[in-house]
């Protein structure tokens, strides 16, 4: 894996780890501020049950450190692949923001035009699913295997003329003619040899009439 693949991953580690710990943070902390009392997860959870969208949202942040924590292990020491985890964890991210803005809507419902405003708890929320989303998608991005985009144009015309890999070495045809044979002992024979050196058969007319003679 790259160099630069390896950083978009950290990076998008420690933005989702932040992002989880924020929204568990955020079940602490005040959600909204009525009549000078803050209320927080667990009061707006007694006030009406829709509410338990609140602890689910803190659930899902604490699971995605957790989930996080895992694909940096996998990447920066096991090595090992990560298959479907970086999508795993993109789909539970996307879930978390869901719930957040479910809870703003319900917030919104109940206490709009009253004289309420919004708590720590509620921005604390917002900026740890922002960070969840952020470092989810960039982890999921950068995990998969990008594929060599195609050269076109001249890219390419250099790139097939400097590899040496198409070409074919132009070889001559070999004969297939048989070289000659001495018709005495089968010795290959050579052009220009008037006698076979194998058993000394005269190859020329004269000379084999002179060695009848």
């Amino acid at each position: 894996m790259p160099q630069v693949q390896h950083d978009a991953i950290l990076a998008g580690g420690m933005f989702t780890i932040i992002g989880g710990i924020l929204m568990l943070v955020s079940a602490l902390l005040p959600w909204v501020t009525f009549e000078d009392e803050p209320l927080m997860s667990l009061d707006l959870l007694d006030l009406d049950t829709v509410y338990a969208v609140l602890p689910a949202a803190s659930a899902v942040g604490g699971l995605l450190v957790v989930l996080t924590s895992l694909i940096l292990v996998k990447v920066f020491v096991s090595h090992k692949p990560l298959n479907r985890l970086p999508l795993l964890q993109a789909l539970i991210s996307m879930a978390g923001a869901l719930l957040v803005i479910a809870t703003f809507l319900m917030v919104r419902r109940d206490y709009q035009g009253s004289d309420s405003l919004y708590g720590a708890g509620a921005f604390t929320d917002v900026v740890g699913a922002i960070l969840l989303m952020a470092g989810a998608m960039l982890i999921h991005l950068m995990s998969g295997h990008r594929r060599k985009p195609s050269t076109t144009g001249f890219n390419a015309l250099a790139e097939r003329s400097g590899e040496p890999s198409g070409r074919k070495e132009w070889k001559p045809p070999e004969s297939s003619v048989k070289a000659p044979t001495c018709p005495s002992c089968g010795e290959e024979l050579r052009p220009g040899w008037k006698a076979c050196p194998g058993c000394g058969y005269a190859l020329l007319s004269d000379e084999r009439g002179r060695g009848r003679l």
